[in-house]
């Protein structure tokens, strides 16, 4: 080493030369890195307007999708709702089988002449003819109509001889009562007495019917005989009577045994009654 300092570089000089150096190395740095991020920028922002350009559309489909399922969706809740109540005011509750009512049954003409017809012959062949259907309840005293009797029984059940009471719901067989003027009418308790018959249901007088005539013929039914005195036969004969006459039938084949004239006509009228002789 020489003591010469004119020849070597001051401490000031190497500072700006490692300063330079530095620097020169720092903004080449930043250029480059100026230039990345101005090169990125450049194509992001020549990127940006297609990516928006493509968000666009999806963006609005999707909204206009949402727009249109909403409405779809709200216009069939709408209509399924409508369509949904006005069904159920269609629909009505389905219970079990009823007796029609009386009321509710309609008569033609000849058929009205029929029923008038029977009720005259009735009457008769049975002076002073009276059918009492009221049954009071033998656990709660109620009085039952024949109308209440009637909505006790269950539908086709032919071997059930009970009703059910409507106001304690006990079970029970209903009875009706014959009485009649004429002193040779045979009741339960003898001649002049009433007569007390089982009311049977339409279902289980069916069944007995079917078995008379299945062993005795139809022409058993119709003989005087079969009806006279207290017998179950008696009680069947009246209970024919009691239903046809609940349901508005024509019931005056049953008083065929008691006339001499043919009662079974298409079209009987009224004028033909007075021509009947009593046996």
């Amino acid at each position: 080493f020489t003591n010469d300092d004119s020849q070597a570089p001051s401490s000031l000089a190497l500072y700006h030369m490692y300063g330079d150096e530095n620097m020169s190395s720092l903004s080449s740095s930043n250029h480059n890195q100026l230039d990345k991020r101005t090169v990125s920028s450049a194509s992001s922002e020549q990127s940006s307007p297609s990516t928006e350009l493509a968000s666009e559309p999806i963006s609005s489909g999707v909204n206009r999708r949402d727009r249109m399922k909403k409405a779809v969706t709200g216009r069939f809740s709408s209509r399924s709702g409508g369509v949904l109540k006005s069904s159920m005011k269609g629909k009505k509750k389905i219970g079990k089988p009823r007796l029609a009512k009386k009321h509710n049954l309609k008569l033609t003409t000849a058929i009205a002449k029929q029923i008038e017809l029977g009720e005259s012959l009735l009457e008769s062949v049975y002076p002073g003819i009276d059918i009492d259907m009221e049954h009071a309840c033998p656990n709660c005293a109620t009085m039952l109509s024949e109308a209440d009797i009637g909505m006790g029984w269950t539908p086709c059940a032919s071997n059930d001889y009970q009703t059910v009471c409507h106001a304690c719901s006990s079970k029970f067989v209903p009875k009706f009562s014959v009485s009649c003027k004429d002193a040779s009418f045979e009741g339960s308790q003898g001649k002049g007495t009433p007569l007390y018959c089982d009311h049977l249901s339409p279902w289980v007088l069916l069944r007995e019917i079917r078995s008379v005539i299945a062993a005795t013929g139809v022409e058993s039914i119709l003989d005087v005989k079969f009806r006279k005195g207290s017998d179950i036969s008696a009680s069947l004969w009246w209970n024919m009577v009691v239903t046809f006459r609940r349901y508005k039938l024509p019931f005056i084949f049953l008083l065929q045994g008691s006339f001499q004239n043919q009662l079974i006509l298409p079209s009987p009228s009224l004028n033909e009654s007075s021509t009947g002789s009593v046996h």
